[in-house]
């Protein structure tokens, strides 16, 4: 009976993500519509300045791998400290949707400013952002379980085996971090030469 009431939080917690995911997929679609004229012609701007520094070669390698490595750690540590906290759960899911909400976003403003030839340009630049997103999926579904466990702890009393949860969120933490820094790197590498090999 206990394992069928896991099974069913495990399954309730799932579904919940799963669902938020589709909401905020959709919003990212169609939020494109609802930009001023400014807003967009900013998003235009800022995706063939992208385009012409791999093209004409002063895309800054450098800045660009600390910068989405910062980003991309940061993001993953703050969601795994969360699930610690007792109060974390509403942040953790914030962050989560708006991952969610920015991969269909930028998916549909490069096709948007592009149109349909930016359609291979969209799926090869939202590979890392795929990645992000996916280990984010999994990131939030442990920190929340870890958060509720140690709510149940606390208040309701649960016995649980603490030393093997720990570990296995300290591991979740190290894989975690460790994607994080692969999509960086194919990002600011791998991403721009398969651009430049299919456009230019």
């Amino acid at each position: 009976m206990k394992k069928k009431l896991q099974k069913l939080k495990i399954n309730k917690l799932l579904t919940l993500l799963l669902i938020l995911s589709v909401v905020f997929f959709l919003l990212g679609f169609f939020y494109i519509t609802i930009l001023n004229n400014d807003n967009k012609l900013l998003i235009k701007e800022n995706t063939n300045n992208y385009l012409n520094a791999i093209k004409n070669g002063t895309l800054k390698y450098e800045t660009t791998l600390i910068k989405t490595a910062t980003s991309n750690v940061l993001s993953n540590l703050l969601i795994w400290l969360l699930g610690i906290s007792l109060i974390g759960i509403i942040f953790i899911f914030l962050i989560y949707i708006f991952k969610c909400f920015l991969l269909s976003f930028t998916f549909t403003s490069i096709i948007y400013n592009l149109g349909l030839k930016g359609l291979l340009f969209a799926i090869i630049y939202s590979i890392p952002l795929l990645i992000n997103l996916i280990t984010c999926f999994f990131l939030t579904y442990y920190a929340i379980s870890f958060s509720l466990m140690l709510f149940n702890y606390f208040f309701g009393k649960k016995d649980y085996n603490r030393r093997v949860i720990v570990k296995r969120y300290i591991k979740i933490l190290i894989i975690t971090l460790v994607l994080a820094l692969l999509s960086s790197i194919i990002e600011t590498f791998l991403i721009p030469l398969l651009i430049k090999i299919i456009y230019f």
